[in-house]
């Protein structure tokens, strides 16, 4: 993955998904760095196909990224770093509040206000990501309740601190501190210095947690760290016998702090 070619930025005012509008423009043309924005999405999803609601004034978005070393599980993680970074930036003192919560949420507290998501697309031999970034920005609460499937738990920027930047705003940060990032990556002792950052933001580590992963396999104990190809470093208690172990694919939740 390079950040050496520009960004193509495309703005819709509604689409279904910019994850399937992505898929669609990957499909005709592959091989273009895009960001691929839409005003509203009549049916956006999260992570494992959830749907993902998307009122007017949060960022929607797919980023489609040819990576033809193969798709590599960190970048996720930068991804949202990127995103969490920029909005913090824009906070001052009051954004040291936003954190991550592996693998895949911007939380606030046990509030979430954002996420992002990774598939694959493209061919064997020209494998792409396309990484949806969905930030509830400049949201009413009101709003976010006016839909039924709406978690309780889920929170806005403007609602948590009473302003926001815009969509168009987060996305130029996002876009310039992700490029930031991968360059950093891709520099002697990068992939080190990155995951530290990840880490310093990510509220899970430290934490008691559940964990549910492929196969329905469960688990419970404590996170300690995080590794360098993102998986979930965790101290099994239970079940079966003590011990550490790697997560790479779970769903997780938050007991307490260790």
């Amino acid at each position: 993955m390079s950040a050496a070619d520009p960004w193509q930025i495309i703005v819709l005012d509604e689409t279904t998904s910019t994850q399937d509008e992505g898929r669609r423009l990957v499909s005709g043309k592959p091989g273009i760095r895009r960001a691929i924005r839409a005003r509203r999405q009549s049916s956006g999803r999260g992570r494992l196909g959830n749907a993902w609601h998307s009122p007017e004034g949060g960022l929607w978005c797919t980023l489609t990224l040819p990576v033809p070393d193969g798709p590599d599980p960190f970048y996720n993680l930068l991804l949202a770093l990127a995103a969490r970074d920029s909005i913090a930036s824009s906070l001052g003192n009051k954004g040291l509040r936003l954190a991550l919560k592996w693998p895949n949420d911007l939380v606030i507290g046990n509030r979430k206000w954002g996420g992002v998501l990774a598939e694959i697309a493209g061919t064997s031999t020209s494998p792409e990501v396309l990484f949806g970034i969905g930030l509830n920005l400049d949201v009413e609460q009101e709003s976010l309740r006016k839909h039924p499937g709406m978690p309780k738990q889920a929170t806005s920027i403007r609602a948590e601190f009473g302003h926001s930047p815009s969509p168009a705003q987060a996305l130029q940060s996002i876009l310039s501190n992700l490029d930031r990032l991968i360059e950093e990556d891709h520099s002697k002792g990068g992939r080190e210095r990155n995951r530290l950052r990840v880490a310093e933001v990510l509220d899970t580590i430290g934490r008691h947690i559940h964990w549910k992963g492929p196969a329905d396999r469960t688990g419970e104990g404590e996170a300690t760290g995080i590794s360098p190809e993102g998986a979930l470093i965790v101290e099994r208690t239970s079940p079966g016998p003590p011990g550490e172990e790697q997560l790479r694919s779970a769903e997780i939740s938050h007991v307490r702090i260790c």
